[in-house]
């Protein structure tokens, strides 16, 4: 007896386990789709399907009337898919969290209530600071979904959206040179006999990757042209030879230009612009792209000062297609591609009680945070409007 009680108080010193409750139930988030306020923006966030996924967790998704329109879906298909369709815009900016393509304008950010969260895409131009301080003021978290970065480092959004971009440029390429737009009247691709189009790509990247693999496949002659010899190396690999190459060497470049029927600017982390004299030189009746435009441009010549800056405009005979969403041309495609990745990002929200406790755990999801709460933690959008920055993990554990 006496060796059995001394067992048990042996066992009570020693250092025993903390049981600790653990949730065995979802946050229930409530999530709010304004339309898009800007006309050009088709795209949407969730499509019907996603919908159905995040009710179906036991979410609440709220949706402005007609803002699926732009990807051809109807109320009725969001509504059957669980979500509640209202006429009153005022009512979705009420919800926890408040997702769009494109950034609050003044008007909207101040129907948000206090401690929402906003997660659109970054778009620093068109970003203003009456928007970052009504944002501030309301203590919202504002979260940019395009710089959201999976396990392995990559930024799976903006990795999406350019390859949409790079092949949606294409496509409207061969659109506007048909006789339909105003074109030339010329096939990409050609027949046998006639020559196939010749389309000159900047930028081996993701987007321009892409806008190979889509002119290729529609029998055009592509040029690729890049400053970093190891990025034309990889689209070599990727999209498989026979590929003509170049870095920008003046007189290859020239040359090219002269003789293309299609120029897609994709690179815009070149150390200058492609000068106005390359455009002069090219065919009348060409077509020049720019995917670049929301971040200054690939060429002198794609901010027109006669022309606002989402235009399609005629300068030395070549036509210039300087939208800032290209694609939003294919504004379903692209918006199944975000829903795809944003739903598991809600679901995962969900579970783990919060954004608050979101950004706490994961750091990919940390980094795309550029408002929390009074504070500019995003380096980027503090130097553009002046405003004091603070890194996020100095004061992460305080919540």
């Amino acid at each position: 007896m006496k060796d059995r009680f001394l067992h048990i108080t042996r066992e009570g010193l020693c250092p025993q386990e903390h049981l600790c409750a653990v949730s065995q139930q979802n946050h229930a988030l409530c999530i709010g789709l304004p339309k898009e306020s800007c006309e050009k923006e088709k795209r949407f966030v969730l499509t019907p399907e996603a919908v159905a996924l995040l009710v179906n967790a036991g979410h609440r998704v709220i949706m402005e009337a007609s803002a699926g329109i732009g990807i051809n879906y109807s109320d009725l298909l969001y509504a059957e898919a669980g979500a509640e369709v209202t006429e009153r815009r005022a009512e979705v900016f009420l919800a926890d969290i408040v997702l769009k393509v494109s950034p609050l304008t003044a008007e909207e950010a101040d129907m948000l209530k206090s401690g929402s969260t906003i997660v659109s895409l970054l778009q620093p131009q068109y970003q203003n600071a009456e928007v970052l301080q009504l944002l501030m003021q309301k203590r919202a978290i504002a979260i940019a979904f395009d710089k959201i970065k999976n396990d392995t480092g990559e930024c799976s959004f903006a990795d999406c959206l350019d390859e949409v971009d790079g092949r949606a440029a294409v496509i409207v390429a061969a659109g506007l040179l048909t006789n339909l737009y105003g074109g030339k009247g010329i096939l990409m691709g050609g027949i046998p006999g006639v020559s196939p189009a010749e389309v000159v790509v900047i930028g081996a990247g993701l987007s321009g990757r892409a806008a190979i693999c889509a002119a290729r496949g529609l029998g055009a002659l592509v040029k690729l042209f890049d400053e970093d010899i190891s990025r034309l190396r990889m689209a070599l690999d990727a999209c498989g030879q026979p590929l003509f190459t170049s870095n920008l060497h003046p007189n290859v470049l020239t040359n090219a230009f002269r003789s293309a029927d299609v120029v897609i600017g994709t690179s815009c982390d070149m150390t200058h612009q492609l000068s106005e004299q390359l455009i002069r030189q090219m065919k009348k009746g060409a077509l020049l792209i720019d995917l670049c435009i929301d971040k200054g441009g690939c060429f002198e010549t794609s901010l027109c000062p006669n022309k606002p800056k989402d235009s399609i405009f005629e300068k030395y005979g070549v036509l210039h297609y300087c939208l800032s969403s290209v694609g939003s041309a294919v504004a379903r495609t692209a918006s199944m591609a975000l829903s795809n990745l944003l739903v598991p990002i809600l679901l995962e929200i969900g579970e783990c009680q919060g954004v608050e406790n979101m950004i706490k755990r994961e750091r990919g999801f940390r980094d795309a945070v550029y408002l929390f709460n009074t504070k500019v933690v995003n380096s980027d959008i503090a130097h553009r409007f002046n405003l004091p920055y603070c890194d996020i993990s100095l004061f992460i554990n305080m919540f």
